[in-house]
């Protein structure tokens, strides 16, 4: 038996493609998370360079509790990227699309279309670190009731476009024939 990625996989379905956000944008969010630890230890440095006093006795213990708090919230943020980077993930299967949102750590939502049920799939990218590295958007139009997949900054939009377009076509090609033979 083989793992299944998502509660819902039936055994016979498969998985052709499994995409996160593009490594640019966590690229992005950890030099920003990088940003705000330098500031850390800048301060650490420059405060006991240049206001000694700021981390003797009482204030010290005041100082110290502020950088243990900030050091700790750094920590927590650095995890919750990380984990919120390898947990969204979309799916395309044979049969279906599937989004997996983590929004929080104790959050998450999965959402299924089924290819049969899909109009209409454009990619978009835009900027220029997008055009550079590849990656943009993907929306997947439907007649459900969630009206819009949206796949934000992903890498090779235009091929993850081409893949369900053609998947939706080889399906409803099938459903087609197979009611042509009844």
């Amino acid at each position: 038996m083989s793992k299944k990625l998502f509660p819902s996989q039936l055994d016979d379905e498969q998985i052709f493609l499994v995409v996160r956000e593009h490594w640019v944008h966590l690229t992005l969010k950890l030099i920003v998370w990088g940003f705000f630890a330098f500031l850390l230890v800048l301060f650490e440095q420059a405060g006991q360079a240049n206001i000694p006093q700021l981390f003797l006795g009482t204030w010290g213990e005041v100082t110290l509790l502020f950088i243990q708090i900030y050091t700790l919230m750094l920590i927590m943020a650095l995890f919750l990227i990380v984990v919120i980077y390898y947990l969204n993930i979309q799916i395309i299967t044979n049969l279906r699309v599937v989004d997996v949102s983590q929004e929080g750590l104790f959050s998450h939502t999965i959402s299924e279309l089924h290819i049969d049920k899909i109009e209409d799939a454009t990619s978009k990218t835009s900027g220029l670190l997008g055009t550079i590295f590849n990656y943009g958007d993907v929306f997947v139009q439907t007649a459900g009731t969630v009206e819009r997949f949206d796949f934000h900054n992903v890498p090779n939009p235009a091929a993850i476009e081409k893949m369900v377009l053609d998947l939706y076509e080889k399906n409803s090609n099938f459903a087609k024939d197979a009611g042509e033979n009844n």
